[in-house]
């Protein structure tokens, strides 16, 4: 049913419009807890249902299948997590280099990691889920790519660390600190957070110093 035509309508008092998003919402947080508890591979539409407590034939007219429901969540999780890290980037441009990885990895962390449900689906669950979800997958690695080589070029202007071609580097650099955050993520108990940053810092300098 369009927007155009639930426009202005009510149901039980309510906003049609307030109730899909509503709806959608439950559908996207069960995503989330199934794809995480049963992997990807093994979830069904029935097991996200019963866990919004709604039914297949509201699942389909939200989504088109379990591939249509990861995606939005990917492209939530990693939105999210980027715009998070992006502003730190910003908002600490003029400390040290030091400072700023600090400052990104800790957003990134707490963005993707404090939720083990987000990092096991954004960061396991997504590979080999299919040619769509792969192509959608590197799509974002590459705006990944792109956001820390453009911070490790204006780190090399400003003499923090050496000129060069960051392309390859930031791509280890992503890698090893997704592992790590997947790690982290799904430990109990879990490491101080300053130590894992610590390490992460030691990783990244070393990567694009070198």
């Amino acid at each position: 049913m369009s927007q155009e035509t639930n426009a202005g309508r009510m149901y039980a008092g309510q906003p049609v419009e307030d109730r899909q998003r509503q709806r959608r919402a439950r559908f996207l947080e069960s995503g989330l807890t199934v794809f995480a508890r049963d992997g990807y591979a093994n979830s069904s539409v029935g097991a996200i249902c019963k866990d919004a407590g709604l039914s297949s034939r509201q699942f389909y007219e939200e989504f088109t299948g379990r591939e249509s429901l990861l995606l939005e969540l990917y492209e939530m999780i990693d939105r999210e997590s980027r715009e998070v890290v992006a502003a730190a980037l910003e908002e600490n441009s003029d400390a040290g280099a030091a400072a700023i990885i600090d400052a990104a990895v800790r957003a990134y962390v707490e963005s993707i990691g404090r939720d083990p449900r987000k990092a096991r689906v954004a960061l396991v669950e997504v590979v080999g889920a299919g040619q769509k979800v792969e192509k959608f997958r590197l799509d974002l690695r590459r705006a990944w790519g792109e956001l820390l080589a453009s911070a490790a070029e204006d780190a090399a202007l400003h003499g923090e660390i050496p000129p060069g071609d960051y392309e390859m580097r930031v791509m280890a650099i992503i890698g090893a600190v997704n592992y790590v955050v997947d790690c982290w993520s799904g430990a109990d108990p879990k490491q101080p957070l300053d130590e894992v940053i610590q390490v992460l810092r030691r990783v990244i300098i070393g990567a694009v110093s070198s």
